[in-house]
C-alpha cells in the first residue's frame, strides 16, 4: 500500500519506523510528488506522513469514542535515510517541541534527538552490498578490518566539505561461472559515517571503485 508502515518502536517522546525502499522521507523539491498530483497520478506518501497517520489510527482505535479524530500528533524526522535506502528512521513527537523564550526551558524531544544522533557518542551503522570482491590495488579490504576513508564532498550547492566514513568490508564473493550460472563479483560492507554529507557513504564507496549495487 501507499500508505503502510511499519512501528518498530513506540515511547514517549520517540517512534522508530521501517523506511521500505523507493519511498522518501518528506516532501522535496526533488521528490516529484507534486507534480505527480498535477498530473492525476496518485502522490508519493513520504514517510513523515505515514508515520503521523499510522500514531492517528493507533491512538483512534486504543481510545475509543472518546477520541478527537481531528487531531493529529505532530511528528518530526530526528534524521534521513536516502529515498532507495531502508531501515530503521527516528522520529520524535512535537509535542513539547513549542520555543520559548525562558533560556532556562528545557529542550523539545526533537532538538534533544538531533543533538545526540550528532553527538560522537552516538554510532550509525549502515549496511550495503556493492559492486566489486573486495580486493583495492591487491590488497583484501576484508583483512584491514575497520578503516578510515577521509574525502571531502560536494554538498547540494556545490560547496566541499570534510567527510569522513568508517568501513567494514564483511564479506566478499568474486566473479565466478559454475554450473552454467553467473555469479556477480559482490561484497557486503558496513559503514558508519561520521558526519552526514550529501550521499556520503555511495560518494566514499564509490572512490573505493565499489559502487553501490544499482549505483551508475
Amino acid at each position: 500500500s501507499n500508505r503502510t508502515v511499519t512501528i518498530l518502536e513506540r515511547g514517549p517522546n520517540h517512534i522508530i519506523a521501517l523506511k521500505p525502499p523507493s519511498v522518501v522521507c518528506h516532501h522535496g523539491g526533488r521528490t516529484g510528488s507534486r507534480s505527480k498530483a498535477k498530473r492525476g497520478e496518485e502522490p508519493e506518501i513520504p514517510m513523515l506522513q505515514r508515520v503521523r497517520d499510522a500514531i492517528h489510527d493507533i491512538d483512534s482505535r486504543n481510545a475509543g469514542d472518546d477520541f478527537d479524530k481531528k487531531s493529529k500528533r505532530k511528528v518530526n524526522l530526528v534524521h534521513r535515510l536516502d529515498r532507495g535506502a531502508s531501515g530503521a528512521l527516528l522520529l520524535a513527537f512535537a509535542d513539547d517541541d513549542v520555543e520559548k523564550e525562558d533560556a532556562t526551558t528545557k529542550k523539545g524531544a526533537t532538538a534533544n534527538l538531533i543533538e545526540a544522533m550528532a553527538s560522537e557518542d552516538s554510532t550509525k551503522t549502515y549496511v550495503a552490498l556493492v559492486r566489486g570482491e573486495g580486493i583495492l590495488k591487491g590488497e583484501d579490504l576484508r583483512d584491514k578490518g575497520w578503516f578510515e576513508v577521509t574525502r571531502p564532498i560536494k554538498d547540494e550547492s556545490g560547496k566541499e566539505k570534510d567527510a569522513t566514513t568508517f568501513f567494514k568490508f564483511v564479506a566478499g564473493q568474486p566473479e565466478t561461472v559454475d554450473d552454467e550460472i553467473n555469479r556477480p563479483r559482490i561484497s557486503l560492507v558496513l559503514a558508519r559515517p561520521k558526519q552526514g554529507r550529501w550521499h556520503q557513504i555511495r560518494k566514499h564507496l564509490r572512490s573505493l571503485s565499489h559502487p553501490v549495487l544499482g549505483d551508475t
